[in-house]
């Protein structure tokens, strides 16, 4: 509720002693674009809040874009067709996302689509139209049933995936794409210990009895 929000401080100096850290001014910063798919009605205002926190000035525009999986990667893209258009000099294209706070498996149940179901239902691609009702993991399930991929064998897969990264991170492969932010310097999403045993024990979500 906005009555347990922060008042704002008028009398806050936001200069950051940090900023000469900076690889590129704030200041110079001319347009951002922040990709989120699970968006609520209150997103363009905290990433607004959050580019004026980190000393960017409120004469930068900002803008949210959406495309599902994609939406980071649009969002680079956007900014990047703004500086070879030459509309802007500089610009941050971002994504951001919480799967925690927005589970997929529940999303369309908690917030179905506001259409006109008569219509969607009777016009001529309704199975198609419908079928957008179905989330990615529900997909992903129905396409390992298609394909008979059984669940010892993605265990595998991914226990190797993660020792292949791991080995790329410990030869330095990422260094050249990661700018730290403080402490932290390395994507902690990559696990060296996980095995295929470790990952057998996790619990399906999508698929409860056989995924």
């Amino acid at each position: 509720p906005l009555q347990k929000a922060p008042q704002p401080r008028h009398d806050q100096d936001a200069t950051d002693p940090a900023s000469s850290a900076y690889l590129i001014p704030p200041s110079d910063v001319q347009d951002i674009c922040v990709g989120n798919v699970l968006s609520p009605p209150t997103s363009a205002v905290s990433f607004r809040m959050a580019a004026l926190s980190a000393d960017i000035p409120h004469t930068t525009s900002l803008s949210t874009t959406n495309r599902q999986c994609s939406s980071g990667l649009q969002a680079i893209a956007n900014i990047a067709h703004a500086i070879q258009s030459g509309s802007i000099s500089i610009g941050i294209g971002a994504g951001v996302e919480s799967m925690s706070s927005d589970p997929m498996h529940e999303l369309y149940d908690k917030f179905p689509p506001q259409v006109d179901w008569e219509v969607v239902q009777n016009c001529r691609h309704s199975r198609d139209a419908m079928g957008c009702l179905i989330p990615m993991g529900v997909t992903s399930e129905n396409v390992s049933k298609k394909y008979r991929l059984d669940r010892s064998a993605l265990d595998r897969f991914a226990a190797e995936s993660h020792r292949k990264a791991a080995r790329a991170q410990s030869l330095g492969k990422f260094r050249a794409e990661i700018t730290p932010v403080g402490d932290v310097s390395r994507d902690d999403g990559i696990r060296p210990d996980t095995t295929a045993e470790t990952l057998s024990k996790l619990k399906p979500v999508f698929d409860k009895a056989e995924g």
